[in-house]
C-alpha cells in the first residue's frame, strides 16, 4: 500500500469523527506526518468521492450555527476559522441567512438576556448588557440596536 493509500485510509478514520473542511483534513494528515503529495493525492480524491466538499459543510456548518442563534459576524468568523474561502463564506451567509432571520434571531436571544436581569431597574444598564451579549453572539451594532428596540416595544405593550 502507497503512502497515498495510507493517507486516504486516515483521513477516512478522521472522518468519522466528523465533518471536515478542506483545509482541515489538509492539517490532519500533514500533522500526521503524509507527505505534500500523498495530502494532494487524497484530497482529490476525497474531493471525487464527495467525502470532502467545502460548499455543503458551509450550508451545513451555516444551519448549525444559526441553530445555536449566532450572528453573521460569528457565522462568518468561525467558517474562516475553519479554513472556508472568503467568497464562499460571504456567499453562503448571503445566500443562507436573511435579514429578517438574523433580526429574529436576535429578538429571541435579547429576550432571553432580558428574563434574567429582573431586579435591574436601570434600563441604561439593561440595554448596555443586552448589547454586549448579543455583540459576542456575533450580531451587527445595527441588529443589535433594532432587536433591542423591538423587545422593548413588545415588553411596553405587555404592560399597557
Amino acid at each position: 500500500m502507497g503512502e497515498a493509500d495510507k493517507a486516504y485510509e486516515r483521513s477516512l478514520s478522521f472522518l468519522e469523527r466528523r465533518d471536515r473542511t478542506e483545509r482541515e483534513m489538509h492539517g490532519k494528515l500533514i500533522g500526521a506526518g503524509f507527505s505534500e503529495d500523498a495530502v494532494s493525492e487524497t484530497l482529490e480524491r476525497l474531493k471525487e468521492n464527495g467525502l470532502v466538499n467545502d460548499e455543503s459543510y458551509a450550508e451545513r456548518y451555516l444551519q448549525a450555527l444559526m441553530a445555536k442563534g449566532r450572528g453573521r459576524l460569528m457565522i462568518a468568523r468561525e467558517m474562516r476559522r475553519k479554513g472556508l474561502e472568503e467568497e464562499l463564506v460571504r456567499n453562503t451567509i448571503e445566500d443562507g441567512l436573511s435579514a429578517e432571520d438574523e433580526f429574529d434571531m436576535a429578538k429571541d436571544a435579547a429576550r432571553r438576556c432580558l428574563k434574567g436581569m429582573n431586579e435591574e431597574k436601570d434600563i441604561r444598564k439593561k440595554t448596555a448588557k443586552v448589547s454586549r451579549r448579543l455583540a459576542s453572539l456575533g450580531f451587527t451594532w445595527d441588529v443589535i440596536g433594532s432587536a433591542i428596540r423591538a423587545v422593548r416595544i413588545e415588553e411596553e405593550d405587555d404592560v399597557s
